[in-house]
């Protein structure tokens, strides 16, 4: 049904816009697809109906405002919109409608050719964030919140559940919420808000076959708070051309909620300018930053006022987010939604309120949230999480995203119990929990106090028996210097793509691998390739050989001198920022000489000795295994870093027989990674003093790599087991052979 619906509102969408004005191909767009949903809520309530009972039919059920009602059935050839929208429903014996309208918006118009099709992308969902979470799912969550404050509120008499949700989507939430006040004899009073009328329509119709002591569906933005509401058909107009966060949009907050459900939006509150252009123009002349500003600048009058509308609806909207007090905690970073509503929710419950949201897992790990998280922990308030992965696709987005069920209340007094690793939504609440106290977090990272990347309880005693015998890197090398010192966009006035007189190349993350900073080129390659979006570079065949990478950029001597004027000559550490939890390797560290880097590479600069012993702890599957534990995202930051525990100095000075040879681990180290870096001429001076003794055995690359792994699992303190255990978790890097042959 949805390529039909999809086909007809594109018919009568080529019948009635103007294409040259995109305010009315976005309004005319809504205003088909409402008429339609309409329709399907109408039919639902009387199966026969004709179009000319519809206005009537959705009149006497209060699905729609009598304003709205009479506005959208005023748009052109609507009465024989509807007629036609009724022959498609009658060759369908049944449907969902909050599943139709998922799969309705998946796929969002464009114009190619003249002509409104629908095979774009999903920016509409996007900014939405309105991704379907399955009826079963929503039914446990809020079942859960419901007995719990039940059981919290066991004293008093409950004859009334005062519940909302703040962005209700299609209502599985607040439907669940009914069915089970109903079985449980209370009452419940639902509130429910989203800036999308489609899904408050399809929410209101829905909760017209559920028993409830009242139900207020409201469509607005709750994270723009205002005391002067205005009209519906006011808020609808905004909605309909996509301006959810205009001003207009802003709702009155009621406060206490008993209780709190639902699925905020994962998105960044920000103006996306490509995905905006994209269902009015085609790719090819929006593709590159430079492209849209030339296209913007030549677009009529009509359409860089609705554009600059969205701008700044969305400049206006952070700077309230960011001045409302009730968002001090959530509202920082790039505003991401998920976060301002939990602590909306925080708000909004009362004393003994308790609240259940599905949220990205970055709430709980990234550090951007470390002060909204530190006090959730320290006052309590987070009591239960359930961190799902997306394997299975119980969302349809990436499969590697992660996100968590929380549940929060007021007044507890229990640590906080997790439940780890789970794929499936069935009955999770009955998964196995472990428990974080609060002093625990800050000990596991102690710049932070967030939850570590842990699936299991072992992966949890493995990090707190580290953290026991270990100062983190942050407390052992407080003078260390880190830095990200080139910016390709911030610095791009000072940077160029030929190499020229006075300037210098910058090397990029592409370049660096374990122990090399020979691993990639941009040699020989075209300029379309070299310089397209996520371009990659060709591998260096051989890294023990003569050729060294050749930059794209190059940037001015003398601003690079300032950029790096607190680093002196001697060299760096430095590390591949962008990478993931589930590559290959994680950390991939190399030494350099101070030279331009971008900000795809992290650098740190300690005494030349200090140094040694990061390189062989960074690029060790001990070192990379902890950071895995430590890392949400994709960017490997200094944060992290600082918070990973390491063995201290003396401990490198320690005597032992390696292969052989008598010596200091520290020595044993060195002498096999001077042998790593044996053809890189850059860093002769570096190495001209440094201790180390002849390695005579032929010896493969992989294999030294393999010996200082095994040297810092010693430094460590590992035994044989544990050992064993992490390097099978690097199966991508050591095969089963390897980690036979070698360890």
């Amino acid at each position: 049904m949805t390529a039909k619906l999809h086909n007809l509102v594109a018919k009568y969408l080529n019948k009635t816009i103007d294409i040259e004005e995109w305010e009315d191909i976005r309004k005319k767009y809504f205003e088909y697809s409402y008429l339609a949903f309409m329709t399907l809520c109408a039919h639902e309530i009387k199966s026969d109906c004709a179009a000319n009972e519809i206005e009537n039919i959705i009149g006497m059920n209060d699905i729609i405002e009598e304003s709205i009602l009479c506005y959208v059935l005023k748009i052109p050839g609507s009465y024989e919109f509807i007629s036609e929208v009724l022959s498609i429903i009658n060759d369908y014996d049944e449907f969902d409608i909050n599943c139709l309208y998922q799969s309705y918006i998946a796929t969002d118009f464009s114009m190619m050719d003249g002509e409104v099709k629908f095979e774009g992308g999903k920016n509409n969902r996007d900014i939405l964030g309105s991704y379907y979470t399955q009826e079963e799912f929503a039914y446990e969550i809020t079942q859960k919140a419901i007995e719990e404050y039940l059981e919290n509120n066991i004293r008093e008499e409950v004859n009334e559940l005062k519940i909302a949700d703040y962005s209700c989507g299609g209502g599985a939430f607040l439907v669940a919420a009914c069915r089970i006040c109903r079985q449980k004899g209370i009452g419940a009073d639902i509130y429910g808000y989203d800036v999308d009328p489609i899904a408050i329509m399809i929410t209101r119709h829905r909760l017209r076959f559920e028993e409830s002591s009242g139900c207020k569906i409201l469509l607005g933005n709750p994270l723009l708070i205002t005391k002067n509401d205005i009209e519906p058909l006011e808020k609808f107009k905004m909605a309909e051309v996509g301006r959810f966060y205009s001003l207009e949009m802003g709702v009155v907050s009621h406060d206490n909620v008993m209780i709190a459900i639902g699925n905020p939006p994962w998105e960044k509150i920000r103006f996306e300018e490509k995905k905006f252009l994209m269902h009015y123009v085609e790719n090819q002349e929006i593709g590159s930053k430079a492209g849209r500003e030339k296209y913007i600048q030549n677009i009529s009058e009509t359409n860089k006022y609705f554009y600059n509308c969205f701008i700044d609806d969305y400049e206006k909207a952070k700077r309230l987010i960011k001045k409302e007090e009730c968002f001090c905690k959530s509202s920082c970073g790039e505003l991401n939604t998920y976060a301002i509503f939990t602590e909306l929710c925080r708000n909004v419950v009362c004393n003994s309120g308790i609240i259940g949201l599905i949220v990205k897992s970055s709430l709980l790990k990234m550090p951007v949230y470390s002060a909204f998280f530190r006090e959730m922990t320290k006052n309590k308030d987070l009591y239960e999480v359930y961190m799902f992965t997306n394997r299975n696709k119980i969302f349809n987005i990436d499969s590697r995203e992660e996100f968590s069920v929380i549940f929060l209340k007021k007044n507890n007094t229990k640590n906080l119990s997790i439940a780890l690793n789970i794929e499936r939504y069935e009955k999770f609440v009955d998964r196995e929990k472990i428990e974080l106290s609060y002093d625990l977090l800050n000990k596991l990272n102690p710049e932070t106090g967030m939850i570590p990347n842990i699936r299991h309880n072992e992966e949890l005693e493995f990090l707190v028996s580290i953290y026991e015998k270990y100062d983190t890197f942050g407390m052992r090398y407080p003078e260390c210097k880190f830095g990200r010192l080139v910016h390709l966009t911030n610095h791009s006035e000072s940077i160029i793509k030929q190499n020229d007189n006075g300037y210098i190349p910058i090397y990029e993350g592409k370049f660096i691998e374990l122990y090399t900073a020979k691993y990639a080129t941009f040699s020989g390659m075209n300029e379309s390739n070299k310089y397209k979006n996520k371009a990659s570079a060709k591998m260096i065949c051989d890294i023990d050989g003569k050729e060294y990478p050749e930059s794209r950029y190059f940037i001015k001597e003398e601003v690079w001198n300032n950029l790096s004027r607190n680093f002196n000559d001697e060299g760096v550490i430095a590390w591949r920022s962008l990478t993931s939890a589930t590559n290959r390797r994680t950390m991939l560290a190399t030494v350099l000489p101070l030279i331009p880097t971008c900000q795809s590479i992290q650098i740190l600069q300690l005494p030349k000795k200090e140094m040694l012993h990061i390189l062989a702890l960074f690029n060790s599957v001990v070192f990379d295994y902890i950071v895995r534990l430590k890392m949400a995202g994709l960017d490997l930051t200094q944060t992290i870093i600082k918070q990973i525990p390491i063995p201290d100095t003396k401990s490198f000075e320690k005597e032992l027989v390696y292969m052989g040879e008598k010596a200091t681990i520290e020595k044993h180290i060195n002498s096999r990674i001077r042998m790593l870096y044996a053809s890189d001429q850059r860093l002769d001076n570096f190495f001209a003093d440094v201790s180390i003794y002849p390695i005579k055995r032929k010896i493969s690359r992989k294999q030294i790599i393999a010996e200082i792994d095994r040297l810092v699992a010693f430094l460590y303190g590992l035994n044989e087991e544990t050992f064993e255990n992490i390097l099978h978790t690097f199966s991508k890097y050591y095969s089963e052979k390897e980690v036979e042959a070698y360890f």
